[in-house]
């Protein structure tokens, strides 16, 4: 795919061509067009002033392609964007976009209109100004530009779809000759070439093979199920995608059809999907785990059959599915009785759906207009796709589906609850999440079986006291600073997560009691705390995640390491008193199975990364403002394992890194944020093989032109095959 990226980016950049220019991806879904578009985007992104990419799909409307497009150019709020009509969105984005260069993507383009709509409001100002769309469609290509021709994606060559099948069968194997036989290479060398050179479908069946391990047998067997008549108008993958679906054990087939009721492309938070899985009684019981510990596996075990998407960001993990597979989702949950989703476009009106339908998922603007009495026995209503008020009052208005289960209006303009929502005795999921809701009735205490209440980013500012004796609560996730109001000997013994609770008096009542803890946020730490977290935290021996925020940071999480042995995943925002050195005693030391670790205004000092870098299973690791106060950084021989991930955003005191032979020897992602005293990039850089990725942005313009093509730093990364600059 490199020659492609280089080709469109050098169509891009091409100076001498003032005038605008729209270049477009065409090809079938599946063949790798998003993923090529988002190198292109991710290299050329920083030789424009703005940079744009839009997801457009079937499902759109002229008013949200012009507001994500204002969102990020313009920085609206997104309350300011709302009161602005379109004729004001269409003024607005050409008046801004009038004076710089632009780069936009619109990706998944399936019609003529969406140009229409948008074209004339990108103004070609003969600055260079660039637009690169993706489509399955010739036509939407030439509509939007007749005189660039588009570039149409190849399949796969019979060589190069072996080796892409092979590396997902063998994810973990460097030398696949160790493990794949002769006979076996040569039936997977069958198979590769069933898929027709079409990426997606030699993804999704070589995570289906990693299941099978390198057994002949079961290769035949799967070799055995495919139609063997070559084809190349997307039915191949269709057929593949059904055979991966039917592969699955029934409990991963429900999981796997939850996202259809998501908006194609939109990625969802982990910890909200296996709330909802949760709640939804998808997960079984299993020994010696959680509910939510065995979810996890099944979002594992999808991933590694490359059904669903892993995407890392500095705040939390999400996951999404390629477009072609949400089509499928969509298809078999409509055809099963699983989901319907629902959106309706800007010229119809209320429409009602069948009685039996019992999972919902509103998407679009106009979503809210469907008759709800005719979906009496509706079990779960999701809103991740609309945005929009429920009508004149902003009220939920949805009481008289007493069956209930699942409710999610997060991004909704709804404003309030009535106190009727105590009626809904089935409730066990409540997503409130980013609303404009500023209290909660307290008959939501009459909620026996609610097991999650997400109210993150609303404006409440306290919750009932009866929410806090709910003993069928698994995850409370609350606004900012609002403080538990749990009793001594509480109910909450089912408790999994609570997020973003202040610090307070709280600790000593019942902080020890919530043993079942596994995720725990504590906001608005001071010193005066310090005692009663040190007292009580370590009872919590369960914990896998913990954050802590506030002026500073109690320092028993090393001077106690032993006390956290099931501890992964650490995030820590203070001042840190005593940090972790590398030459205290042994009992002074970050605890020890740590795999993620992210922190800010802690003002570590060398030591400190030096007794980090001997964590033996951390992955990713998060260096944000203030959290190391040193000028220099030296990363030693043997350090960091394991680590895949590292990001260093807004270091303004670190003028030199060194990276000694041997470190970091799987680092596959290295991002660099506003670390704008950083001379140059170290000289092990060029060592480092594993790496894939590279980010430089709001960097020195030293380290910047050092890091172009033809600049002193470029031998030492011109192995890495995507590198953005800006």
């Amino acid at each position: 795919m490199d020659e492609e990226k280089n080709r469109i980016v050098e169509h891009l950049s091409d100076k001498s061509k003032k005038k605008r220019s729209v270049i477009s991806i065409v090809g079938m879904g599946g063949l790798g067009k998003t993923t090529l578009a988002k190198r292109v985007f991710n290299e050329a992104k920083s030789r424009f002033s703005h940079s744009v990419w839009i997801d457009v799909s079937q499902q759109y409307s002229a008013e949200d392609l012009l507001g994500e497009i204002l969102l990020q150019v313009k920085k609206t709020g997104e309350e300011e964007l709302e009161k602005m009509t379109r004729p004001r969105r269409e003024e607005m984005l050409y008046q801004t976009l009038l004076a710089d260069n632009y780069l936009i993507v619109m990706d998944d383009v399936w019609d003529t209109d969406v140009w229409r709509i948008l074209g004339a409001h990108l103004p070609d100002a003969e600055n260079g100004s660039r637009v690169l769309i993706t489509t399955r469609s010739v036509e939407v290509a030439r509509s939007a530009d007749t005189s660039t021709p588009p570039y149409q994606l190849r399949f796969l060559t019979e060589e190069e779809s072996w080796e892409l099948l092979s590396r997902k069968a063998f994810p973990n194997e460097e030398d696949i000759g160790v493990v794949c036989s002769a006979p076996l290479r040569d039936l997977g060398k069958q198979i590769a070439r069933k898929c027709g050179g079409l990426p997606l479908a030699l993804v999704v069946l070589g995570g289906l093979l990693s299941t099978k391990g390198p057994s002949l047998r079961a290769w035949r067997r799967v070799a055995e199920t495919l139609v063997w008549e070559t084809s190349k108008d997307g039915r191949v993958c269709l057929d593949i995608l059904a055979l991966s679906y039917e592969d699955l054990p029934r409990h991963l087939k429900w999981c796997f059809l939850y996202f259809s009721s998501l908006p194609e492309d939109f990625e969802i938070e982990v910890d909200k999907l296996i709330g909802l899985w949760v709640a939804e009684g998808f997960v079984e019981q299993r020994a010696g785990e959680t509910l939510e510990e065995t979810a996890e596996d099944y979002l594992e075990e999808l991933v590694q059959r490359c059904m669903v998407i892993p995407v890392r960001d500095v705040s939390e993990l999400r996951c999404r599915i390629h477009d072609v597979l949400h089509d499928f989702t969509v298809a078999e949950a409509k055809e099963v009785g699983f989901l319907v989703s629902h959106g309706i476009g800007d010229d119809r009106g209320a429409s009602q759906l069948d009685s039996s339908v019992r999972r919902l998922s509103l998407q679009g603007e106009k979503a809210w207009c469907w008759d709800s009495l005719s979906t009496p026995r509706l079990r779960t209503l999701l809103t991740l796709g609309a945005r929009r008020k429920f009508g004149k009052n902003r009220t939920f208005p949805f009481l008289h589906l007493k069956l209930l289960r699942v409710v999610d209006l997060g991004r909704t303009r709804i404003a309030k609850l009535p106190e009727q929502v105590g009626d809904l005795i089935h409730l066990r999921y409540l997503g409130l999440k980013t609303t404009m809701i500023t209290s909660l009735p307290s008959s939501v205490g009459k909620l026996r079986h609610l097991q999650c209440l997400d109210a993150k980013w609303t404006w409440i500012r306290t919750l009932p006291r009866g929410v806090w004796k709910i003993e069928a609560l698994r995850q409370i996730i609350v606004p900012d600073n609002v403080e538990p109001k749990i009793e001594e000997g509480g109910l909450l013994r089912n408790l999994q997560v609570l997020k973003r609770v202040r610090a307070g008096s709280w600790f000593d009542s019942c902080l020890g009691s919530l043993t079942s803890l596994r995720e725990l946020e504590i906001e608005d730490i001071k010193d005066c705390h310090h005692p009663a977290l040190s007292s009580w935290l370590p009872e919590l021996r369960h914990l896998k995640k913990l954050c802590l925020r506030g002026e500073s940071v109690p320092e028993f999480l090393w001077t106690t390491p032993s006390s956290f042995p099931s501890l992964e995943v650490l995030s820590l925002g203070g001042r840190v008193s005593r940090p972790p050195q590398q030459s205290s005693s042994v009992g002074d030391r970050w605890p020890p199975n740590l795999t993620q670790v992210k922190l800010s205004w802690t003002f570590l000092g060398q030591d400190s990364i030096a007794a980090l870098e001997k964590l033996p299973e951390l992955t990713y690791l998060y260096l944000g403002a203030g959290s190391y106060e040193g000028n220099e950084m030296i990363c030693s021989p043997g350090g960091f394992p394991k680590l895949e991930s590292l990001v260093l955003n807004s270091l303004k005191k670190l003028e030199r890194w060194v990276i000694e032979a041997g470190a970091m020897p799987r680092l596959r992602s290295l991002e660099i944020y506003g670390c704008t005293k950083l001379a140059m990039l170290p000289e092990g850089l060029q060592q480092m093989a594993a790496l894939k990725e590279l980010v430089l942005w709001n960097t020195s313009p030293e380290i910047r032109s050092r890091g172009e093509k033809e600049g002193e730093d470029w031998p030492k990364i011109q192995h890495i095959p995507s590198i953005t600059i800006g």
